[in-house]
């Protein structure tokens, strides 16, 4: 599931909004511009924007000269009002981290902006070797590299939900486990866990349900852990005659079926099935909850060197 950016420009600026997407797509993201199908047929465009808006990681709109704006008897060169007006609701949907607006020099952006720094450009020569171009569009880069290891709190719920399973189930189990002298399973006593997080693919069908088939395919068997509020099942993997001294144990955190329910809600959806907008917004949440709980996992003491995240087959 690679990281998902809209690229936004006026008719004029197209040729610079063309050449990001070629940096971005070189830098391995899956990049789109607003040419690129985006607007459907039998949709205003307000109502698309603000529905494509929740479907991206990030939002970059590219200003460039297009109109002249006359304010106190003076006049300028602006962008056009669309790229202002598509900027605030990009900036709105995914906060002020994943909303970019990149500036051609000499053109005048809204006061509320000032005090900003804003990437700025100008248009010379060719766009490969326009030092100042592809300098911001670097630095733009670098900065999605940075945020797309960090879980942040959106519209939806995917954040909350891992914080919670990791307070509510991982830390716990991890904390107990570490401060057993062993367990035993079997005759067998286990010094050495591995606690496997399998986050399913997608959300297409019940995770509860598919939690259990997953368990059941995998011939795993249901332990209690044992802590100091309450016991905890879990699923394990173990065979008795194998000379692995590591215990295997599993979980896949059904509290994420809820990630599915809030986008129903939230698409307002009358319909039996999924859109390509639902599944886009899935893939956003579920790249999230991992992200958040792999942070959650690499900064608890207890957790970083027993815990491992895999993906549903």
């Amino acid at each position: 599931m690679k990281t998902r950016i809209f690229i936004g420009s006026s008719s004029e600026g197209l040729d610079v909004a063309q050449y990001v997407k070629h940096r971005l797509i070189q830098a391995d993201f899956e990049s789109y511009l607003w040419t690129d199908d985006i607007f459907k047929a039998n949709n205003s465009v307000l109502e698309t924007l603000l529905k494509e808006a929740s479907l991206f990681d990030f939002g970059i709109l590219v200003a460039t000269k297009d109109d002249y704006t006359k304010k106190r008897e003076k006049e300028f060169q602006t962008p056009r009002d669309n790229i202002i007006f598509e900027y605030g609701i990009f900036l709105g949907r995914l906060g002020t981290n994943r909303a970019f607006v990149i500036q051609e020099k000499g053109s005048e952006l809204p006061s509320d902006m000032y005090g900003i720094t804003v990437p700025r450009f100008e248009i010379t020569g060719t766009f490969e070797n326009n030092y100042g171009l592809n300098s911001e569009v670097d630095k733009i880069i670098k900065t999605i590299r940075e945020k797309i290891q960090l879980g942040e709190l959106g519209l939806l719920p995917s954040t909350v939900l891992a914080i919670g399973y990791f307070e509510n189930l991982v830390s716990i189990i991890c904390e107990a486990l570490n401060m057993l002298p062993y367990l035993e399973v079997e005759g067998n006593q286990y010094k050495k866990f591995q606690f496997n997080i399998v986050i399913p693919k997608d959300l297409d069908a019940d995770i509860k349900k598919r939690a259990k088939i997953y368990f059941k395919s995998k011939s795993l068997e249901e332990l209690e852990i044992s802590t100091t509020s309450r016991t905890y099942p879990i699923h394990i993997q173990y065979d008795e005659d194998s000379n692995d001294e590591t215990l295997q144990l599993y979980d896949m955190p059904t509290t994420i079926g809820a990630i599915d329910k809030a986008i129903e809600m939230y698409m307002r959806k009358g319909h039996i099935g999924k859109t390509d907008q639902q599944k886009l917004l899935e893939e956003r949440e579920l790249r999230n909850f991992q992200t958040t709980l792999e942070n959650l996992i690499a900064n608890d003491a207890f957790a970083k060197n027993m815990v491992k995240i895999i993906i549903e087959e």
